[in-house]
Formats: structure tokens, sequence, C-alpha cells
């Protein structure tokens, strides 16, 4: 059956959203491996800083990317409403195997609202730590993504 153009429009959409998630993550990775040593008692250099700064923000942008773009435009493709809510995003990428918990995706935009709107000296360690536990659980998102690419690929070349 051929694809109407609005299903191309939106398959081709998700696709480019998951290709921005793709580089995001790859950025996020390099940060990740990259990054200085943390404990309570470390005295971090400016170098440090820096490195911390770009791994919370890369971090955020990420889980942006995955929640805002990349789930709303999965939504898109299976004709639901896109004026969702966060959680009811979430945990439909939770039954479509594309997350692992949606208890954890929580936890993962609270510490991206911290990051963005409560960047305080006294919890930057503790949050810092929270980012290095969940970098994983964004990571493999993408890698469970890259599976549904391909599928969609198929769709709009007509064979799926």
């Amino acid at each position: 059956m051929a694809l109407t153009d609005k299903e191309r429009l939106t398959i081709t959409n998700l696709l480019e959203q998951i290709s921005l998630a793709e580089k995001a993550a790859q950025v996020l990775r390099y940060s990740y491996h990259h990054r200085p040593d943390i404990s309570p008692s470390v005295d971090f250099s400016d170098a440090d800083w820096e490195y911390w700064d770009a791994l919370a923000a890369r971090f955020a942008r990420l889980a942006d990317i995955l929640t805002q773009r990349v789930f709303r435009a999965i939504d898109m493709v299976e004709f639901l409403p896109v004026g969702s809510t966060y959680l009811d995003r979430i945990h439909r990428a939770e039954k479509r195997g594309h997350i692992q918990s949606a208890f954890a995706w929580k936890e993962i935009r609270e510490i991206r609202n911290q990051i963005v709107h409560e960047y305080a000296s006294e919890h930057l360690v503790p949050m810092l730590q929270d980012i290095i536990n969940h970098i994983s659980e964004l990571l493999q998102c993408v890698v469970r993504l890259q599976v549904s690419t391909n599928e969609l690929k198929l769709r709009l070349l007509g064979e799926g």
C-alpha cells in the first residue's frame, strides 16, 4: 500500500529527529568517556569544569531531543495526539520498547530540569553523579531507535 504525502512527511521527520539524536548521542558519549574523576572532595580545575559543563549540557540536549522531538515524532507517525504530556510520551516509549523504564525517565527529566533551571553549586557533585548514572539509559534508547530507523526506511521505499 502506498504512503500518503502526510505519512511520508511524518516518517521523514521522524528519521531526521532520530538522526539528530544519534549525533547528540555521539557527542555525549565523547564527553562521558573523557570526563575527569568526580568525588565530593575533588577541587575541580577550570578545565574540569569545562568538561562537566559540556557533559551536563549534552545530557540535557539529548534528553530533550528524545522526549520533545523523537517521541513526539513517533506519536505523529502513529497518528496519536501531539499535545500529550511528558508522562504520556515516556509511558508509550516504554511500551514500545524504546526505553527500559518510565520511572528512570522521570528521573532524567528531573536532572534535565536541574541542569537547565537550578544549577546550584552546593548540589553540583550529586547532580553530576546522577548524570553519570543515567547516561547509559539515554544512549541505549538511541540504539533501540536505530532499529526502528531501518523499518521506517523500508516503509518509505514502499517495501514494508
